[in-house]
């Protein structure tokens, strides 16, 4: 009875953790009909050669998942949403069981996972945000065991197809290996990057037909639209005008912890590539879109989460090194 209990508990606690997270953020991202709209726009334009940005045109694997659920409309876009959120739930957990993280430690990983969704909810999600979700957890629980790039071939082929932020991938091995590994993941990247230009090329036939829309003119080359100027001023200036100045102090306050990672030895590469994903976030995103930042949530929960005890055992080594050296 005992083992039929332990065996039964795992896929009803993450049912129930599903089910309830999905409920909440259902009322926080489907609320605003005119944001649904434009997401649903956006799939079938991605479809259709027809984006709002042709650095989309290659973004083609969650929209033809999307599809799968009954077309390019809300109800498949919710119906994906919930499946993702399952998936990204099931996969954490088993990934952290793997780490060797208790049951219950896994289950508490899922909650903190949940609840930074919660936090971090924007009303302009799009489906390839949840497949990022998805590739960065792999990411992440796959580095934490000293994985290396060339396994993950498959992910990266994925990720190619789905959104541009794959070249993460191929970045942390330029910041993480020899010389040769850093020559071997740069051309790795390269390689990406030349795949999903020529992507776009082939697939992008006009913006769309969306009266009253404005469009950017996009950057030369990587065809992504520069923002630097813009949310330079909404960081230090608009945010503490506008009563938004929790995501600035939250920006800032996630920059600094990452300095501060950056200087011990055993974090330093994960800081440091998450700086840059910060940065590149500063060049090209938008900086109080709070689904940016989901994919480094994702990635540090699957890299980073341990057992209290385990937690709590590191931190007193730590001290007691430092003890020694200060005497």
């Amino acid at each position: 009875m005992r083992r039929i209990v332990a065996m039964a508990a795992p896929p009803v606690l993450l049912a129930w953790l599903s089910l309830a997270e999905w409920k909440i953020i259902e009322r926080l991202l489907y609320a605003d009909a005119a944001s649904v709209g434009f997401v649903v726009e956006s799939v079938r334009g991605v479809l259709a050669g027809t984006p709002v940005s042709k650095s989309w045109a290659h973004r083609v694997v969650a929209p033809l998942l999307v599809s799968l659920f009954g077309g390019a409309n809300e109800a498949a876009l919710e119906r994906f949403a919930a499946g993702a959120l399952v998936a990204a739930n099931v996969l954490l957990f088993f990934c952290l069981r793997r780490r060797g993280v208790s049951l219950v430690g896994a289950a508490h990983g899922v909650v903190a996972f949940g609840l930074a969704r919660f936090v971090l909810a924007y009303k302009l999600e799009y489906p390839w945000d949840g497949v990022d979700q998805l590739v960065f957890l792999t990411f992440g629980a796959w580095v934490a065991r000293g994985g290396g790039l060339s396994r993950l071939a498959p992910l990266l082929v994925l990720g190619a197809f789905n959104h541009e932020t794959i070249l993460y991938v191929p970045l942390w091995y330029v910041l993480a290996g020899e010389r040769k590994q850093r020559l071997a993941a740069s051309g790795v990247a390269a390689a990406m990057a030349t795949a999903i230009a020529i992507t776009r090329a082939a697939r992008y036939v006009g913006p769309p037909n969306l009266p009253g829309q404005v469009f950017e003119p996009p950057t030369p080359i990587v065809e992504n639209h520069l923002h630097v100027a813009h949310n330079l001023r909404e960081l230090f200036v608009r945010d503490w005008i506008a009563g938004r100045a929790h995501l600035s102090l939250a920006f800032f306050g996630a920059t600094a912890a990452f300095v501060w990672l950056a200087r011990r030895i055993e974090t330093r590469v994960a800081a440091v590539w998450s700086l840059v994903v910060l940065g590149t976030v500063v060049a090209f995103g938008y900086v109080n879109e709070t689904r940016h930042y989901l994919l480094l949530v994702a990635f540090w929960i699957a890299y980073a989460w341990r057992d209290r005890s385990v937690a709590v055992g590191l931190a007193t080594e730590r001290r007691m090194d430092s003890t020694k050296v200060t005497r």
